[in-house]
């Protein structure tokens, strides 16, 4: 029996993240799917419009019908609930490799790396890696071409 590709409560989280970046009915949504995570996982309208009709029953996303087709977006609400599970969809993207999001914004990027790093709590002397940290941050901070905080002191 073939693994399932999603484990419990991604698909709706996936979801969510997908109509918060923008509005899209049924068919975009399945079409987005297999083209984010295809050939490993191929969408099915058993498995997708049932988690549509959760998150929408939930006030996670509301829809629009327009000449046949409804279009989903995510509501405040939706937004609020996908902030919050923000380490969750971290966890995934590391896993699976795909990204969600404004590609602009430094918070998925920081939620990626803690969830990389979360398994190695306890098992990695925390002074080593503070220092390994602050090597990093001075680095970033010198991307933009400012004195590091380190330096400006």
């Amino acid at each position: 029996m073939p693994r399932r590709f999603f484990r419990h409560g991604e698909l709706p989280l996936v979801l969510l993240a997908l109509l918060a970046e923008r509005p899209r009915h049924g068919y975009e949504v399945m079409a987005e799917l297999a083209r984010l995570f295809g050939p490993r996982y191929r969408p099915s309208p058993g498995s997708v419009y049932p988690a549509i009709e959760a998150l929408h029953a939930e006030g996670l996303i509301d829809g629009q019908a327009h000449e046949g087709k409804t279009t989903y977006r995510a509501t405040a609400a939706g937004n609020e609930a996908l902030g919050a599970r923000r380490d969750a969809l971290a966890a995934l993207e590391l896993r699976t490799g795909t990204r969600f999001g404004d590609a602009d914004s430094i918070e998925p990027l920081l939620d990626r790396f803690r969830a990389r790093l979360a398994p190695l709590s306890g098992r990695v002397d925390p002074r080593a890696m503070a220092a390994v940290l602050q090597r990093a941050a001075a680095d970033i901070e010198r991307l933009d071409g400012l004195p590091t905080t380190k330096e400006a002191n």
